[in-house]
């Protein structure tokens, strides 16, 4: 019976770094003072995100 090796790659901070945005930041609704992450790219809280629709390949939406 032979042995087999099973190789891998050291995972680095520099390769697998997630991206970060300003501290600080507001929601751009008015009236609404909710920080946002530092790790979400956008300019609204996810109450006050833009609705968007997904569209999945495969399925016809009604």
């Amino acid at each position: 019976m032979t042995d087999t090796a099973v190789v891998g790659y050291r995972f680095s901070s520099e390769e697998g770094s997630v991206r970060q945005f300003d501290r600080g930041r507001v929601c751009c609704e008015p009236g609404c003072n909710t920080r946002l992450s530092i790790y979400n790219d956008g300019e609204h809280c996810a109450r006050h995100e833009p609705m968007t629709t997904v569209r999945t390949r495969g399925v016809k939406i009604a």
